[in-house]
């Protein structure tokens, strides 16, 4: 399986919600023996679940990563908010454009959930 997150919401609740579900997600795959990839593309107003500074869910995000999972943020929005890559995880990809990055994972077969 290869599925793809979108999250544009800079609500707490909603960064917390697709946190649990990715990790619900790794579980079940783990649990069932399945293969699964797992990327999430960051843009818009969620651009603070990726930053290392004053970022309450920081530790899920790594604790995430360490399980694999892709983190990505759109080069748009790091230049409208004014994000250096200085102040993001090591792990975490910039790519030129968030919907464009979702629009090639669906027309490769990735499943796509928007959070």
């Amino acid at each position: 399986m290869q599925v793809v997150f979108q999250i544009t919401s800079e609500e707490e609740s909603a960064k917390k919600a697709m946190l649990g579900q990715i990790n619900n997600l790794l579980d079940y795959c783990m649990e069932n023996n399945k293969r699964i990839v797992v990327e999430v593309a960051v843009h818009g107003k969620a651009y603070g679940l990726l930053l290392q500074q004053e970022n309450p869910l920081l530790e899920l995000v790594n604790s995430l990563a360490a399980r694999s999972v892709r983190w990505m943020i759109c080069k748009n929005t790091m230049k409208s908010h004014h994000i250096q890559e200085t102040a993001l995880p090591d792990y975490v990809v910039v790519i030129p454009s968030a919907v464009a990055h979702l629009v090639e994972r669906q027309l490769n077969g990735w499943a796509y959930i928007k959070c």
